[in-house]
Parts: structure tokens; sequence; C-alpha cells
């Protein structure tokens, strides 16, 4: 039902948003004159956008993929360790560090699409690429075997000055505990 609201709610793919004019464009060094097309998003590196979404609905699908992302990091990463589910001798310790890569992986997937919309919108460009870095390098320790508290208190607050910018832009995380029904 929710992938039919959203494709539905996202519009026709053959339907583009209006193009900027060229004078919203800053200028870069080696660009050509002509203005970019409409829905292109900026590369990492590039400037965000002065004015508008350069993609339809980016507020909402960045909100969708970061909410994603925060829920798989904290319910599968951070909790479990929290708790000692990572520790020598843990219950089910095998099946938590599965669920911790494959939600790390998971997480880490969703951030960079979630990074996509934020650069389309000049309210959320720039508050991305600290909780990137921060999961991309926290990510690596883990595959690593050498992440320690810190490196996971990093994370979290990365994610939480994330949350907190949103909220005072008007785009609060609600944390909903979701039930999944079992075979059993």
């Amino acid at each position: 039902m929710l992938a039919v609201t959203l494709v539905g709610g996202c519009g026709d793919a053959g339907q583009t948003a209006p193009a900027t004019s060229q004078a919203a464009v800053p200028a870069r060094p080696g660009a050509t004159g002509a203005p970019p097309a409409a829905g292109a998003v900026p590369e990492s590196g590039e400037e965000c956008p002065a004015t508008g979404n350069a993609r339809r609905f980016a507020k909402t699908r960045f909100a969708l993929h970061a909410g994603l992302a925060l829920g798989a990091f904290y319910r599968y990463i951070y909790k479990p360790l929290r708790s000692g589910g990572f520790n020598a001798g843990a219950d089910k310790r095998k099946r938590t560090f599965v669920k911790a890569a494959v939600a790390g992986a998971f997480a880490l997937h969703e951030l960079k699409v979630a990074k996509r919309f934020a650069t389309a919108n000049p309210t959320l460009c720039k508050g991305v690429q600290a909780v990137s870095d921060s999961f991309s390098e926290l990510t690596g320790k883990l595959r690593n075997g050498t992440a320690t508290e810190a490196d996971l208190e990093a994370g979290k607050d990365a994610f939480d000055a994330l949350k907190q910018n949103a909220a005072r832009s008007g785009y609060d995380f609600k944390e909903r505990e979701i039930t999944v029904p079992s075979t059993r």
C-alpha cells in the first residue's frame, strides 16, 4: 500500500519540473553556458540549489529514506551494542552480528539515497554531508572490527544532529514501533 501511495504521489516519470532560470544557477568554472536540465541533482562537491526543489517531493522522499536509515541503525546496531549483544558469550551473538551487518548496509544505502534527495533541496543540502561521512566511517570500522564505543556515540550524535536540524525546519522524526507478523 505504501509503495502504491509513493509511486502514485510522486507523479508520472514523463512530467518534469519547470526549469530554473540561468540567473538562479551559480556559475562554475568549466561549465557550459547552458542551464542544467530540470530535475538535475548536484553531484557531491557541487553547490546546493539556490531556490526550489531540483527534484519533485525532495523533502518527503528525504524524510522517508533518512528515517529508514535511522531506524535500522538504532534498532539493529545501537540497541544491541548498548545491551551487550555483540559481547563474547552473548545469547544469539552470531545472529546479532548478521542483523547488524545487513542493517548497516541497508542504512548506508538509504543514507546515500537520502543524500541525493537532500542535495536537490536547498534547506536540506547543507546538513546531510556530516551524517553521511560519519556513518560511512562507522560502517567501515564495524566491518574491520575496530569500532569502539566512541565511534558508535559519534554515529548516534550525527543522527541526533540531523534529527534536531530537521525538527527546527519542521520535519520531525517520530519513532514508531512496528510489528512484523510472524509465520508461526
